[in-house]
Parts: C-alpha cells; sequence; structure tokens
C-alpha cells in the first residue's frame, strides 16, 4: 500500500471516529434533555398533584371550616394558622427538595459533560500523536527508501558508463582491424589489378608486334606485285594450341543473413572472400572466419555460425 494510500484511509478514519464522537455528543444530549424533560414532567406532575391535594384538603378545610365557624371564631383562625403554617412548610420543603434535586442534576450533567469532553480530549490528543509518529515514520521511511533509490540509480548509471565505454573500446578496436583488413583487401586488389593490367600490356604489345609483322608482309607483297614479281607469301604464324576452358558450375547464392547473427556488412565480407552458400560456411573452421573476418569475427559467435550453417546446408 503506498504512503497516499495510507493517508487517505487514515484521514478517513479520523473523519469516520470524529462523526462517531459527534454522534455520541448528540445522543448524549440527546439523553440528558430527554430526562431533564421527564424530570420536568414530573415534577409537573407532582406539582399538579400536590396541587390537586391542597385544593382537595383546602376544600375540606373550607367545609370544616364552615362546618365550624359558628363554634369559635379563634379556633378556627388557630386552624386556619395552623394550617397555613403547614402549608407553608410543606410548600418550603417541596421547593428545597425540588431545588437540591435540580442542583445534584445540575452538578450530575456538568460532572458528566466535563468527564465526556476530559474523554474527547484525551482521545483526540492520543490521535494527534499517533498521527505525527506515523508521519514521521513515514518521513523517515521515504527519505530512506528515496536515498537507497538514488544509490542504485548511481550504481546502474555507473555500470552502464562502464559497459558504454568498453563497448566503444570494442567497436573501436573492431573498426581498427576492420580498416586495416580493408586496406590490405585494398592493396592486395591493387597489387592483382597491376598485375593484370601489366599482363594486358604484355598481350597488346604481342598483338601489336604480330600487326606490324603482318603490315609489314602486306607491304612487301604489294610492292612485289607492282614490280610483278612473284613473292613467296610469309609463313603462317604457328598454330595456338586451344584449351578448353573448365566448366564453369554456377551455384546460386544462399541468405547468409538467415543465420543469426550474421547481417548485411558480415555477409559482403564472406563474399569476398568466396563464401557464398551454407555449405561453404558449415565447411569453414572458426579460426578460418576469425582470420578473414578481423574485428568483424570478435562482436559475434562464429562457431554458432557455423553450426547453424550445417543445419541449413542439411535442409
Amino acid at each position: 500500500m503506498t504512503l497516499s494510500n495510507e493517508m487517505r484511509r487514515l484521514g478517513q478514519y479520523f473523519l469516520e471516529a470524529y462523526d462517531d464522537r459527534r454522534v455520541a455528543v448528540i445522543g448524549i444530549r440527546a439523553s440528558t434533555a430527554q430526562e431533564l424533560a421527564e424530570f420536568h414532567a414530573v415534577h409537573q406532575a407532582m406539582a399538579a398533584e400536590q396541587q390537586q391535594r391542597l385544593s382537595e384538603q383546602a376544600g375540606a378545610l373550607r367545609r370544616d371550616t364552615a362546618a365550624f365557624l359558628g363554634e369559635s371564631a379563634t379556633a378556627h383562625q388557630a386552624m386556619a394558622a395552623e394550617q397555613q403554617q403547614r402549608l407553608s412548610e410543606q410548600a418550603g420543603a417541596l421547593r428545597r427538595d425540588t431545588a437540591a434535586f435540580l442542583e445534584e442534576l445540575d452538578t450530575a450533567h456538568l460532572a458528566m459533560a466535563t468527564e465526556q469532553q476530559q474523554r474527547l480530549s484525551e482521545q483526540a490528543d492520543a490521535l494527534r500523536r499517533d498521527t505525527a509518529a506515523f508521519l514521521g515514520e513515514s518521513a523517515t521511511a521515504h527519505q530512506a527508501m528515496a536515498a537507497e533509490q538514488q544509490q542504485r540509480l548511481s550504481e546502474q548509471a555507473d555500470a552502464l558508463r562502464r559497459d558504454t565505454a568498453a563497448l566503444l573500446e570494442e567497436l573501436d578496436a573492431a573498426h581498427q582491424a576492420m580498416a586495416e583488413e580493408q586496406r590490405g583487401r585494398l592493396a592486395t586488389e591493387r597489387a592483382r589489378l597491376a598485375s593484370d593490367v601489366a599482363a594486358m600490356r604484355g598481350e597488346l604489345q604481342a598483338d601489336l608486334s604480330e600487326a606490324q609483322r603482318l603490315w609489314g608482309g602486306f607491304n612487301l607483297l604489294m610492292r612485289q606485285r607492282r614490280a610483278k614479281k612473284p613473292v613467296a607469301p610469309p609463313p603462317p604464324p604457328p598454330p595456338v594450341e586451344k584449351v578448353a576452358p573448365p566448366p564453369v558450375v554456377e551455384v546460386a547464392p544462399d541468405d547468409l543473413t538467415a543465420i543469426r547473427g550474421i547481417g548485411p556488412r558480415t555477409q559482403q565480407l564472406l563474399n569476398e572472400v568466396g563464401i557464398y552458400t551454407f555449405a561453404l560456411l558449415a565447411e569453414s573452421t572458426p579460426e578460418d572466419l576469425r582470420k578473414v573476418l578481423g574485428g568483424a569475427a570478435r562482436l559475434g559467435k562464429v562457431e554458432e555460425w557455423i553450426e547453424q550453417a550445417r543445419e541449413l546446408a542439411r535442409t
């Protein structure tokens, strides 16, 4: 899992945890409001019941008072005062009990809210510490990975430079060997061409001498005819023995580039030394190929060329 996916998952976890806590706080507030509403309803019911009782007692008291009005005004006032005192004490006790209950309820509510707030604050602090630790570890791991990747890239680049330099050196050496071999081949061809030109000059000189001899004989014959003297004809030239040329067997050249490792340039070099077919290449030896190909042979596997040529020659 990548760092971005991990951070998205962690952020989603934070949002879900925050939503869960917010829902929990809302639930606590709703339950507290419901309890307060129930308490107020109970309080109102108790007050109504007390009022009802007081009303009933007052009615009874009025009836009793009305019944005993005639007996004694002083007794009636004393009873009324006592009843008033009793009602006042009961109302005062009820007010004190209600105030104490409300105070206890407010204290419990504040304690619950404070405890919940403290718990949420502790969880948030722990979450912040875990997030900071995770980010620090991720940054350290990322830096270590970046340094390791940089080291690998540097090593690969150095190896590539070394391989490139070695390949350039081999190519330069092969190029020089091929150039030297090409110069030797050109010198050989130049010498052969000079020899052929010299031979052709000799033949041309011989033909010219023969033509001069024939022309001298022709002039002598013409002078004799003008003088009307019979002249013996010149002796015929000695017969030239004709030798039949050897039969020429035409062999269709093969496409040597069908062999893995032989390109058009290598095929041209092989053709220049008389290797045109798979069979001729199969009859060659690795030493002969390295000798005639020079630097080009060092870049290829001549043994495999010969094996492939044998297989292709048999097909």
